[in-house]
């Protein structure tokens, strides 16, 4: 490899069929090198290109159209591109070794500030829940996310077999995580009585499939087709990520230890953190979960869930299995099965 865009390129087309990166990331880091890093970088050579040239072909002439956090983003991406092909001896040297978004930018990075605030919620709630009443196959997912605080890729791999309603959890397997870590999330009976109504809108054709939020044909929903679900809900007026940012802060809310809110939306918390965490951990989520719940139930969630009696109600026989040829109280496996 001799030039900037034989590096770009080939790390593009490793990225695109890396399946432990989310959907949306690939396509947000093959369009950002594709539109903005090649058309500038394309022809340079790599035994030209040092911060200098970086600075005056791509990062100022960004910066003079494009959000800072979004600069950062093609730097990361050229930045991991060029220690893969290092990595594998594909370069010699990597001319971007030890280069830092800093190096070009000394301004605070703001967070991109939230479409929904506290004050959203009831109106939120009520307009959920009523999108559920209409087409639960619709709402399930935006109401899932902001009662759990996930993630939406990480929502969409959830498969039936990963929920155990004898154990009352829902395990997000290890690889399926953006921390990489297996995430257990503890069920409230609101949840158990909202995924009850849920199976009984479905077609049996979508039931018999092993995805929670499957398509016509069976397989899972496409994160495209989910992004595009959020937009039609929202009216354009809010994002996935908006409903997991609402959930944490309203935990804080209602006086959710920090520490807990973080358990539960599986942000990491530092290894020495982590080692002091008390067996009972699980306990606490439950309880913190079951808080939230009691909350929403207070803005109108109820009328989405029915839940009016103890949980162990909500799974008699005459409810239909969650996993096609599994009982009703099969435990799921160790790695979510």
């Amino acid at each position: 490899m001799r030039t900037t865009g034989e590096v770009i390129r080939w790390w593009i087309s490793r990225i695109e069929g890396d399946r432990t990166r989310s959907e949306s990331y690939r396509d947000s880091m093959v369009s950002l090198m594709r539109r903005h890093v090649l058309p500038r970088m394309d022809k340079v050579p790599l035994r030209k290109l040092d911060r200098v040239l970086l600075d005056d072909k791509l990062i100022f002439p960004m910066h003079q159209e494009l959000a800072p956090r979004t600069v950062q983003k093609a730097l990361q991406g050229m930045r991991q591109a060029f220690r893969m092909a290092e990595g594998q001896g594909r370069i010699e040297t990597n001319p971007l070794a030890g280069t830092t978004f800093r190096d070009f930018y000394k301004g605070k990075l703001r967070p991109k500030p939230a479409a929904l605030s506290r004050v959203d919620l009831p109106g939120l709630v009520a307009h959920l829940v009523e999108v559920f009443s209409e087409d639960p196959a619709k709402g399930m997912l935006p109401l899932m996310m902001l009662a759990h605080g996930t993630r939406i890729a990480e929502t969409l791999m959830a498969r039936w077999s990963h929920v155990s309603l004898d154990e009352r959890v829902w395990v997000i397997p290890e690889a399926n995580t953006k921390s990489r870590r297996e995430h257990v999330l503890p069920l409230t009976p609101q949840v158990l009585g909202l995924l009850a109504r849920y199976r009984q809108a479905l077609p049996d054709s979508r039931l018999r499939a092993p995805w929670v939020f499957s398509v016509r044909g069976g397989g899972r929903m496409a994160d495209t087709s989910a992004h595009a679900l959020m937009r039609e809900v929202s009216g354009r007026q809010w994002t996935s990520h908006d409903l997991r940012k609402l959930m944490r802060s309203s935990l804080a809310d209602i006086g959710i230890d920090h520490m807990v809110g973080e358990l539960l939306i599986n942000h990491t918390l530092g290894v020495t953190t982590e080692t002091y965490l008390t067996r009972d951990v699980m306990e606490r989520r439950r309880e913190a979960l079951e808080r939230w719940h009691d909350r929403l139930d207070d803005l109108g969630f109820a009328e989405a869930h029915g839940v009016k009696v103890a949980a162990p109600a909500l799974l008699s026989t005459s409810a239909k299995p969650y996993a096609p040829g599994v009982s009703a109280d099969s435990r799921v496996s160790p790695r979510g099965g």
